[in-house]
């Protein structure tokens, strides 16, 4: 999977590319489906390239434009390492392809610039959730939404207990009872022992271990709101939340040893608990939204709602998913003309203009069903 956050959609909407297309599609995640996927890309492409040459550009220079979408398919490493869904973004000079963990609708939009909403979920922390999998032989983290979960790898996590405290020979199903000698308060020590083990593993030790790994974790976690589900056996889970210093750990965890579990299984037990924490999250944000109603708070209508985005007024923003505004936005006047539900000409979409520039000012955007949007196909919170 590659990474799609911030940095890259300003790196995608902070400059005038000219012509942009933007192309999405799902994909299968594993199997020998990649010849189909593949097809299906030679087919988004030839689309592509009938909207460029209807729009005028000459055939030399559509060619030029779309050769690396056309050489995308016969690179078999790329096609190896497949997602749930693909997003390319081609201009002239420009070719950004990530493999994404959303089941993406087939679509391509050629406009003055990149279509980036069925990527929206990618950047709402509410929406998606971390699964911390440890014990003291294994080390595991996450990152996954509704439709699954990969693995992260993660600089410096440690691999095992064992390695990370160069120990000669650890315990694999330690045990636990209370040591004869007291600590500093005069309180019993806990001792983790093996069975037939002679090295007996301390408290403090897997403490040591938990604070390894969170300082491994840490700087990934800088500035996240993500929720992490921890699984691991029972007696080492408070021991780690001890040791964590991320303040967004779910309550609810998933016990019993994770060494053995697959990536499925593990997403199955979780996605409820993670689903749960997002729709407290979702309807506590909704509720904000309801309450300020009336006040002058919040805006509902695109024509507000677009020079708000631009001056950064806004701080939370409601967007229907799968719903599509298309018109003219004029930066100068800021006046906006809607034209419908379809593109006409160089229509932009008026949704997607607005989420981004919310998130270009460091607003918060949440893609949504329809039931969750307190005002479809959008609204706002606005900071004054």
């Amino acid at each position: 999977m590659d990474t799609f956050g911030a940095s890259e959609l300003r790196r995608l909407t902070g400059s005038d590319h000219g012509t942009c297309i933007s192309m999405f599609m799902p994909t299968h995640a594993a199997g020998p489906d990649g010849q189909q996927d593949a097809l299906r890309l030679k087919n988004l492409a030839a689309r592509a390239e009938r909207e460029l040459l209807e729009r005028g550009l000459r055939s030399p220079e559509v060619r030029k434009i779309l050769q690396p979408v056309r050489d995308l398919p016969d690179e078999p490493i790329f096609w190896e390492k497949r997602s749930r869904g693909l997003a390319l973004f081609v201009a002239d000079g420009v070719f950004d392809r990530f493999r994404v963990p959303l089941p993406l609708d087939e679509a391509v939009v050629v406009n003055q610039r990149f279509q980036v909403k069925p990527l929206l979920p990618l950047l709402n922390s509410a929406a998606r959730f971390y699964l911390l999998a440890f014990s003291q032989n294994r080390v595991r983290l996450f990152e996954g939404d509704h439709t699954g979960c990969h693995e992260v790898i993660v600089p410096g996590l440690p691999g095992n207990m064992q390695t990370s405290l160069n120990y000669d020979q650890i315990s694999r199903s330690p045990q636990s009872h209370a040591g004869q000698r007291g600590n500093e308060h005069g309180k019993q020590g806990v001792v983790f022992h093996g069975q037939g083990d002679e090295r007996e593993i301390a408290k403090e030790d897997l403490a040591k271990y938990f604070r390894m790994i969170d300082a491994a974790l840490r700087p990934m976690l800088r500035k996240k709101q993500t929720p992490m589900i921890l699984a691991a056996v029972q007696y080492l889970l408070p021991i780690f939340r001890d040791a964590s210093t991320y303040p967004h750990i779910a309550r609810e965890e998933l016990p019993g040893n994770p060494d053995h579990a697959s990536q499925q299984d593990l997403h199955e037990r979780a996605w409820p608990i993670a689903q749960a924490w997002n729709d407290a999250h979702l309807a506590e944000v909704a509720a904000k939204y309801r309450q300020l109603a009336g006040t002058g708070k919040t805006v509902d209508d695109l024509h507000r709602i677009l020079p708000a985005a631009i001056e950064g007024q806004i701080e939370t923003l409601f967007v229907e998913r799968g719903a599509h505004r298309w018109g003219c936005f004029d930066a100068q006047t800021r006046q906006v003309r809607l034209n419908g539900f379809a593109p006409n000409g160089t229509d932009d979409d008026l949704l997607d203009l607005a989420a981004v520039q919310t998130l270009l000012n460091r607003g918060t955007v949440y893609s949504v069903e329809t039931d969750k949007c307190p005002s479809p196909p959008i609204c706002a919170v606005l900071r004054y």
